[in-house]
């Protein structure tokens, strides 16, 4: 490790809650399988108990950001939401499922992990705390951790979907500029779309609030005019959405979303 780097230590939360208020420039980190380069000075969480609790309630998991990804697996895809399960065996192998945590694959500051769409699609809540004071932010409203808080809880919501679709695009088991998840959930009612949530996450990152909302109610079946209507819309949001990152978001990765997009739509035509 470079020489010029400081690793912190801590046995609790109070702790951590320390080094965050008097270490400028602390990062907090969990596995750190990841290939983001390290901060100056930074602290692992990932042995914290307080960290790595798993609490199932009837509607909802709480999840501490620092439990590793193969204990979620352990869970089970008959238990977790089967988009979050799906999505965690496509990642790396068990050796590094062992290390890597949850908070670690959701707070990268580069492009979205692989767990990204699936929590923004779930209606996932990020709990943070500073000292005795607690906030909630709304996992479409995430961007990044505030400066001197912490990560101590992510809230994943338990429901039943009828279609359920999980897609990673990319390399298998690297994340490079090309990776990226995509989720697509559906339930209907008479006949009709009730409800639907639509994700994509990696270079770009996105939640796509306009179809969704334009799309329930629809009845079902989807005809083959609208669907190809819905996917230049998708690609309209794509194009807003890569456009906000700032960066050439390479064109792979929309024609992947667009064919996931009307993949998942044709599902609705039976």
């Amino acid at each position: 490790m470079d020489s010029n780097k400081t690793v912190y230590y801590a046995n609790n939360l109070e702790e951590v809650f320390y080094q965050l208020k008097t270490v400028a420039g602390l990062q907090i980190v969990g596995g750190c399988t990841g290939n983001d380069p390290l901060a100056n000075n930074f602290l692992s969480v990932r042995n914290l108990p307080e960290l790595s609790k798993l609490e199932k309630h009837e509607r909802y998991f709480d999840f501490g950001p620092a439990i590793t990804l193969s204990e979620l697996e352990e869970v089970g895809r008959n238990n977790l939401p089967v988009v979050l399960y799906d999505a965690i065996k496509t990642i790396a192998n068990p050796q590094v499922r062992n290390i890597a945590t949850l908070g670690g694959n959701i707070c990268t500051k580069s492009s979205k992990r692989t767990l990204y769409a699936p929590l923004l699609a779930l209606d996932t809540r990020l709990e943070f705390q500073r000292g005795t004071e607690t906030m909630y932010i709304p996992f479409t409203k995430f961007t990044d951790i505030p400066p001197e808080w912490l990560l101590t809880k992510i809230r994943v919501p338990v429901e039943e979907w009828e279609v359920t679709v999980f897609r990673r695009v990319g390399p298998a088991h690297i994340i490079n500029e090309r990776s990226a998840s995509f989720v697509f959930l559906t339930n209907t009612q008479n006949s009709q779309i009730s409800s639907l949530r639509i994700a994509f996450a990696g270079e770009v990152w996105f939640r796509s609030l306009e179809l969704e909302n334009k799309l329930l109610g629809a009845h079902l079946p989807i005809p083959e005019k609208s669907i190809i209507s819905l996917v230049e819309e998708a690609a309209s949001q794509f194009d807003e959405a890569a456009q906000k990152t700032g960066k050439e978001i390479p064109p792979i990765l929309r024609d992947q979303f667009l064919n996931l997009i009307k993949f998942s739509l044709e599902q609705l035509t039976y």
